[in-house]
């Protein structure tokens, strides 16, 4: 029986955490405790967070407006992540939330693709998908809730100020802080008036500190993902946000950007081994616990996996993360619960490594020491084996506890510029003109609906977030 449970960290990560657990344990006391610094619970990546789809549901079901928390937080909307400079040096992209094109009976679209670029056409998949096209154009609505409509073929994200989106979790879950963090010891922890408090399960969402599980069983991901820096950034900008953040990478690293009301949150990340460091650094080791669960401290957020931000999954870890420990909740002493999680998690986060490490491996700047060196380094057999198959035939597997869908890791890809030697055999089995029709037709649907949809900056007025 879990009477008591102590959360510290009062930021994001720790205010999603007691809001999902009071919802879900009522019967349980829930305590909160502050600590010191800037709200790194995310890790140090700037003062905008961003999120994926599904995100919206979450809030609804616990009992958050979203009107409301795009209003107190300076939120924007998101249709997916704009990449520049990744495939080369002029080189960009979009990865958009949502499908791309259409198959043909068991046909894949980016099969379909393939035998289209192999008759001479010039495409790019994104420029099949409804949310790369709106997110181009400056547009967006919410999607349809009618499968037929071509409008409900995409999802969407959302761009929130870290502080407010803290501050809204915090007054959804009805409490306040229980004080400031000095010490833990022997599962107590002693706040600065000298406090002790007691608990049945202790969460950690402190960040990179990770005040409670401290430093063992932190696996490196360095020698993969070469980024150990971030400066913390903010730009006023007046005007309409676009529907999309950005990743730009240059020479040492990459520049992130996440469009709010009024301004741009964003970090600098970089490779100390190729810049000197710059004012403001934050030093930081990417990597993950090999056991988030000891005992009766569970490491949440950033304290459990730390990993640059290239497409809104850290919030989603976390809400994984939270949503899974809930599910496993009773956990008797000593019982299976804390390493079923621990497994779980793992797999989950490794998936999301090889993710973001795909874009260092397949990256197409050449003659810069980074970018070269993440080229040729050899990469986890899991990410490998991923590779491997897509070059052979663009086929791709996917792994339990995956948190992209096949489609997004193949948007990658293609973004990327990475064809696979073959096609699908049976996409040879489909008539040219066929091919041909089916492309016209799907181009020209998603252009008729985007025309139909209102700017981006019309949908932020009538939720009240531009004059």
């Amino acid at each position: 029986m879990i009477r008591s449970i102590g959360i510290v960290g009062a930021g994001v990560a720790g205010w999603m955490a007691a809001l999902a657990l009071r919802r879900a344990l009522p019967g349980a006391g829930i305590s909160v405790v502050e600590t010191e610094g800037p709200d790194w619970s995310l890790g140090p990546f700037g003062p905008g967070e961003t999120s994926l789809p599904g995100f919206e549901a979450w809030l609804a079901d616990h009992g958050i407006d979203e009107g409301a928390l795009l209003r107190s937080a300076r939120g924007s909307f998101s249709l997916g992540t704009a990449f520049s400079g990744w495939a080369g040096q002029e080189a960009d992209w979009f990865l958009p939330f949502g499908t791309i094109g259409a198959p043909i009976g068991t046909v894949a679209f980016h099969q379909l693709a393939a035998r289209m670029r192999e008759s001479g056409q010039a495409l790019r998949l994104a420029d099949f998908s409804l949310a790369a096209i709106a997110a181009a154009s400056g547009r967006f609505a919410r999607p349809s809730p009618d499968p037929r409509s071509v409008l409900s073929s995409y999802g969407y994200g959302l761009h929130l100020d870290r502080a407010g989106l803290a501050e809204a979790l915090r007054l959804a879950s009805g409490l306040q802080p229980a004080g400031g963090f000095r010490a833990f010891e022997d599962d107590i922890v002693t706040l600065q008036d000298g406090t002790c408090l007691t608990a049945d399960l202790w969460l950690d969402c402190s960040g990179p500190a990770a005040l409670l599980a401290g430093d063992h069983g932190w696996e490196s991901w360095a020698e993969w993902l070469p980024v150990d820096r971030a400066v913390e950034t903010w730009n006023a900008v007046e005007g309409v946000p676009p529907p999309y953040a950005h990743a730009g990478a240059f020479e040492a690293g990459w520049q992130r950007t996440v469009p709010l009301i009024g301004g741009q949150g964003g970090a600098l990340l970089y490779a100390s081994a190729f810049l000197p460091d710059q004012p403001g650094a934050i030093p930081f080791v990417q990597g993950r616990r090999t056991r988030a669960w000891i005992g009766n401290v569970v490491a949440l957020g950033a304290a459990a996996t730390l990993i640059e931000p290239l497409h809104g999954y850290n919030l989603a870890l976390l809400q994984n993360a939270i949503a899974r420990l809930i599910g496993l909740l009773p956990a008797a002493p000593g019982g299976p619960e804390p390493a079923e999680y621990n497994r779980l998690a793992a797999s989950e986060a490794d998936r999301v490594r090889d993710f973001a490490i795909l874009h260092y491996k397949t990256n197409g700047r050449t003659g810069e020491p980074l970018w070269d060196q993440a080229r040729a380094a050899p990469v986890p057999e899991t990410l490998a084996h991923k590779l491997d198959l897509y070059a052979s035939r663009g086929r791709l597997p996917v792994y339990d506890e995956e948190l992209f869908e096949q489609e997004e890791w193949i948007a990658v890809l293609d973004g990327q510029g990475i064809r696979p030697r073959r096609h699908d055999a049976l996409a040879d089995a489909i008539p040219e003109p066929q091919l041909r029709a089916l492309a016209a037709r799907i181009r020209e649907v998603i252009v008729d609906a985007v025309r139909r949809m209102p700017h981006h900056g019309a949908t932020l007025r009538e939720e009240g977030l531009l004059p």
